[in-house]
């Protein structure tokens, strides 16, 4: 089998060296990650812009990774395109310092690594620890070992991400695991003026960490109850409940009528 790994915290950080571990008790491994901490850049791709790119030869892997100056979607599409064009069968991208639940996942570059992944219909797996300031790696990398012991690759859906949020706490004090749907996020950052010189005002954003709401079978609910969260995403964000409502606030007919005339 042949995987992926890369993450959007940077090359060369503890996550993705724990991540990498796992990975090669899989199969073959490259490592293709962002130079830079990309950490809140979403799903943005370095359309007409240049893209950097390092060759890092391990001798004691006996593999070559690769450093690249873009996003973590770059990362993938340079694999996908490039670098391993010959096939992917697993993306891995983490492990993420923090959290990534709820609308998290529209501004993570960890878990848009994996969606460029199902995308291009290839299986993926973001992965993060809870705690920015204080992840617990061996937590979370031994509830993977644990989880892929377990698993059937043959079975995973290729339209499908799997968003992995593991709590920061030792190992033992875990309390199971769930399979969750996303929860509500609450946030608290705000623009700062930080200069204002030269004719240009500077911000910077900033604030106290996130909050939620703890909604039974949600992920937000899931880790404050030291759980490891599991929930699957994917790339139809159609609210198709909503369709039939939609129609009646659009007059449909009446556009249709003047289109007719």
């Amino acid at each position: 089998m042949k995987i992926l790994v890369t993450n959007d915290d940077g090359y060369g950080r503890e996550g993705i060296k724990k991540l990498t571990e796992v990975a090669e008790s899989l199969g073959e491994v490259i490592v293709i990650a962002p130079k830079e901490n990309c950490s809140g850049i979403g799903h943005s791709y370095s359309i007409f812009k240049k893209i950097g790119v390092e060759e890092i030869y391990l001798e004691d892997k006996k593999r070559k990774d690769y450093i690249v100056s873009g996003t973590p979607v770059d990362c993938v599409a340079l694999a996908i395109r490039h670098f391993m064009k010959e096939k992917i069968d697993l993306i891995l991208s983490g492990i993420n310092h923090g959290e990534n639940i709820s609308y998290d996942i529209y501004y993570s570059g960890t878990v848009a690594a994996a969606r460029e992944g199902i995308i291009n219909g290839i299986p993926s797996i973001s992965v993060s620890s809870t705690d920015y300031f204080n992840p617990m790696f061996d937590t979370a990398t031994r509830f993977l070992e644990i989880l892929f012991d377990s698993w059937n690759f043959n079975n995973f859906p290729t339209d499908t991400l799997l968003n992995i949020n593991v709590p920061s706490v030792p190992f033992e004090e875990l309390n199971g695991v769930e399979i969750t749907r996303l929860g509500r996020r609450v946030y608290y950052e705000e623009p700062f003026e930080t200069d204002n010189k030269d004719g240009k005002m500077y911000f910077k954003v900033f604030g106290k960490a996130p909050s939620g709401y703890v909604e039974e079978g949600t992920d937000y609910s899931a880790i404050k109850q030291n759980k490891v969260s599991l929930t699957p995403i994917h790339l139809d964000a159609t609210n198709h409940n909503e369709m039939n409502s939609w129609k009646e606030i659009v007059n449909l007919k009446k556009i249709i009528d003047i289109f007719n005339q």
